[in-house]
């Protein structure tokens, strides 16, 4: 932390406010933070965000513009670090965790004063914007907005050189990761133990990608090792998982026979829900009879239902919080929808004419390659991209109909039709 030694931090006060400095007086009404000599509220504090784009810093809480230390009342002391906490994570894009720390500093008479220090790192790997959208920069004493061209730039240098899967999971360490679930991947893939490998636990997490180091050597679980190797990857990843839902009738009303959210890895998640739409009885089959009797056939190819969850799961956008993919199934067809509209320059007609598609999730697609499916016994992902044509020739052989696939702009829904005959629910 910075100023962490007492007389330093009583000397940068003194100074007064710089880039790595700002003071604030704390006044409360009724239990209400409020900043002397300054209009509104949370604003103030969720501007500080500017620090964490620019070189990070260090807010004191109690002290006024002048370096007079005022303090905190210490029956509001709580109420003080629930607001701060409040604006840091829920009022900034991406959200911010700021470590807070309580001192005693020495007031004008004499006696000791409580203060709140509050420090800001230095963003990495985000460019962090306030709730109302504007990005900031610490220049001197002051906020101000960063100018377009200055964004572009700073843009490229934190985030698109560094795609989604392998930035850091905000506040997360490595034991949010199952080291007995990579253990096992690790010796499957490379044919011999984690234990006999040279390099440590989290050098190899590192070189894989599913870890990064930050600034302070510590090591944080990537993006895309939460999503593949932690037991709750949607607790680190907004919408990581699948919600699935079946109606006896045509439409969506909320009228479901069954509803299921589908936790866990995505691979997990993967072979659940495939493994659902294969076995289960609420899943639409198409009787025919011959001569011995009524035979029940599945409506559905196995080929086309992997090859559509994965797609699911392995193409949708991560990035966009709070929005999962969505499983429908409906007596004479199963709609997948998957946050994010289709990637980079693809449109419909790209993949329906055998496009090379470019995959959004790079480093999750490689990984699925290494992953077979118990029930249908085909590897999740292949790379020769034939896979799409491949479920568009089976759905339609058996259907009559060619599966449609919808861009949204904000997701991509794909529908595969049941087969022909008599189709029972």
């Amino acid at each position: 932390m910075l100023y962490e030694e007492k007389t330093e931090l009583l000397a940068e006060i003194a100074a007064g406010e710089d880039t790595l400095l700002e003071l604030k007086a704390v006044v409360f009404k009724g239990d209400q933070v409020r900043f002397a000599s300054e209009e509104g509220r949370a604003p103030k504090v969720i501007a500080e965000v500017s620090m964490a784009n620019s070189e990070g810093g260090l807010v004191v809480f109690g002290v006024d513009d002048h370096g007079g230390i005022l303090g905190i009342d210490p029956g509001k002391r709580t109420k003080l670090e629930q607001f701060v906490l409040q604006c840091a994570l829920d009022h900034c894009v991406p959200p911010i965790e700021p470590v807070l720390d309580w001192v005693m500093l020495p007031g004008a008479d004499g006696g000791h004063r409580l203060c709140l220090k509050v420090q800001v790192s230095r963003a990495r790997f985000y460019v962090h914007q306030t709730s109302d959208g504007r990005f900031l920069k610490r220049v001197g004493s002051h906020r101000t907005p960063i100018p377009a061209e200055q964004l572009g730039r700073l843009l490229a240098r934190r985030q698109l050189m560094l795609p989604f899967e392998e930035r850091p999971v905000l506040g997360a360490d490595l034991e949010v990761l199952n080291r007995t679930r990579f253990e096992t991947y690790y010796q499957r893939r490379f044919h011999h133990r984690l234990a006999d490998s040279d390099l440590s636990y989290e050098r190899l997490l590192g070189n894989l990608k599913l870890a990064v180091q930050d600034d302070d050597g510590a090591w944080r679980p990537t993006n895309v090792g939460a999503l593949l190797f932690a037991d709750r990857p949607d607790q680190q990843v907004s919408g990581a998982y699948v919600d699935l839902a079946v109606y006896d009738h045509g439409f969506a009303d909320g009228n479901t026979l069954d509803a299921k959210r589908v936790t866990g890895p995505i691979t997990e998640q993967i072979e659940w829900v495939v493994t659902y739409l294969r076995t289960s009885p609420l899943v639409s089959t198409v009787s025919r009879k011959d001569a011995y009797g009524r035979v029940d056939k599945p409506a559905y190819s196995d080929f086309a239902l992997q090859e559509a969850v994965v797609n699911a799961l392995a193409h949708r956008d991560y990035e966009i919080a709070g929005a999962q993919v969505i499983v429908t199934l409906f007596p004479d067809r199963i709609e997948i929808r998957n946050p994010g509209g289709l990637h980079n320059t693809l449109t419909e007609e790209n993949l329906y004419a055998g496009c090379q598609p470019v995959r959004r999730n790079q480093i999750l697609a490689g990984f699925l390659r290494d992953y077979e499916s118990p029930g249908t016994g085909r590897r999740y992902m292949e790379t020769r991209g034939e896979g799409f044509l491949t479920l568009v020739r089976t759905s339609t052989e058996l259907s009559g109909r060619r599966p449609e696939l919808v861009n949204m702009g904000g997701a991509v829904k794909l529908t595969l039709f049941a087969a022909h005959g008599h189709v029972v629910p």
